[in-house]
């Protein structure tokens, strides 16, 4: 013989239950570093319907972003793809990928991003050695060249442009540089990427 056993559910406490309007976002000109205002056909795009990671259409659009980040980035490289989610993210899937345990890390710090670098490298394990500028100010190609002579590191990390301050750090000559001292050139390009080129 069986017996029911009778469960009693708890009651949903409705307190905080909203009955909304349909959403109304304000236009607004956003004139700081990020977020910025979007192109209209951007918009129009970001509306449509979401279809699934495994349809075709999907496939078919990823490949396009595959082709026009090839032409940003000016490489013929086919492991070149877009990582989702925020420029944080990008800089954390970008150091997790190429830092192991040990690893020398030189990290230029001209404001908040280049500290927040610093710490994602101290997570992997790292052997992080800064350089500093005061914030509103860039590196010299000559105090990069220092850092590499005194440290040797296996990378190099610098903020292209400094979101918190919004300076550009000059990039002609230091991919070169890298070369010399055999580094790894990381660059976080958040706030630039496509604005303004790098050499």
């Amino acid at each position: 013989m069986t017996s029911a056993l009778s469960i009693s559910k708890p009651a949903v406490n409705d307190a905080h239950l909203c009955h909304l309007p349909v959403l109304e976002v304000p236009e607004r000109l956003l004139l700081g570093p990020g977020p910025s205002n979007a192109d209209p056909a951007v918009v129009a795009a970001m509306n449509r319907q979401p279809i699934g990671h495994l349809d075709p259409a999907y496939l078919a659009l990823m490949d396009e972003v595959q082709e026009l980040l090839r032409y940003v980035w000016q490489t013929d490289n086919p492991l070149t793809y877009p990582v989702p989610g925020t420029g944080s993210a990008a800089m954390e899937a970008t150091l997790a990928n190429v830092i192991e345990p040990g690893d020398r890390v030189v990290v230029g710090v001209m404001g908040y991003f280049g500290n927040r670098l610093v710490d994602m490298a101290g997570r992997y394990g790292a052997d992080v050695s800064t350089i500093h500028r005061p914030w509103g100010e860039a590196f010299s190609l000559a105090e990069i060249r220092e850092a590499l002579e005194t440290h040797h590191p296996a990378l190099l990390a610098l903020v292209h442009a400094e979101t918190s301050t919004g300076v550009r750090q000059p990039m002609e000559g230091i991919g070169a540089l890298c070369r010399e001292f055999d580094c790894l050139l990381v660059i976080d390009t958040v706030t630039s990427l496509g604005a303004c080129r790098c050499s």
